[in-house]
């Protein structure tokens, strides 16, 4: 009966041995959380790279099919549509190439877990979406450039809807900060550190007008949002920084905290 009852205990390893001839195991039993997390975080950002690499090639494709197909410009538009694709086309590699580089970085030496996680990754992250943004608003400014010299509305680029969604974590620093002034009743603080995060000035253009100041103070806007855009990103790195080192201070303060207690036992 005991015989029996062991080889029931062990079928679970027999089996594992068996079918996996150990190499799953040995795998799972030399995972280094240092290295091995560090590879596969790298291996991540290289496959997204790829990814939105694609999904921007197609996206920008599509919207080319559909500005030939629907647009009423003119032979002189058309030909800037031409200059304007083959722009967005390239714009999609060095925003490809932000994502892997970026992730790449991580793939390097941490201190550990936690610093890992809550500041190297959150930082790695914030400064992808803002050097995304960037690149982006860069590349609008390209084609709002093309579109005032042929003074036609031309290709766009789609990237707005696709950080739309990511696009709160590149303001998370400058939120936290803020939400932290309004706790302590530094309201005013609190709108205008609001109000640097989102500033933007007017870039909205309306070519096929004719050629006028109006237009060409809206593409100068807009090569000046790129910059601001920039400085937020780095405002955001340096708020963040500043809360993480706060709360690592807080962390490794409380457990030295030394308990003046005395306990007597009174009979």
């Amino acid at each position: 009966m005991n015989k029996i009852f062991n080889l029931i205990l062990d079928f679970p390893q027999v089996v594992n041995q068996k079918i996996f001839n150990s190499k799953l195991n040995s795998v799972v039993d030399e995972f280094d959380s240092q290295n091995g997390v560090r590879f596969y975080v790298k291996t991540i950002y290289q496959v997204a790279a790829l990814i939105v690499l694609l999904a921007m090639e197609t996206a920008i494709i599509m919207g080319a099919l559909d500005y030939f197909q629907n647009s009423e410009a003119t032979l002189l538009g058309k030909a800037g549509g031409v200059l304007t694709l083959i722009l967005l086309v390239y714009s999609a590699f060095p925003i490809a190439n932000v994502i892997r580089s970026r992730g790449d970085s991580l793939g390097g030496k941490h201190n550990g877990m936690v610093e890992f996680i809550f500041k190297d990754f959150v930082l790695t992250n914030i400064r992808i979406v803002g050097e995304v943004i960037a690149i982006t608003g860069l590349f609008v400014a390209f084609t709002s450039t093309l579109s005032f010299l042929f003074d036609s509305a031309l290709m766009n680029s789609s990237g707005g809807s696709m950080l739309s969604s990511i696009s709160p974590l590149y303001a998370l620093p400058a939120n936290a900060i803020s939400e932290l002034l309004s706790m302590v009743h530094l309201n005013y603080l609190s709108d205008q550190l609001n109000y640097f995060v989102t500033y933007k000035l007017d870039a909205s253009q309306n070519f096929g007008n004719g050629w006028n100041f109006a237009n060409l103070g809206m593409v100068t806007n807009s090569y000046i949002n790129v910059v601001i855009g920039l400085v937020v990103l780095y405002v955001n790195l340096a708020i963040y920084k500043f809360l993480y080192s706060i709360i690592a201070a807080l962390v490794n303060f409380v457990p030295r905290l030394a308990i003046p207690l005395s306990i007597t036992n009174n009979k």
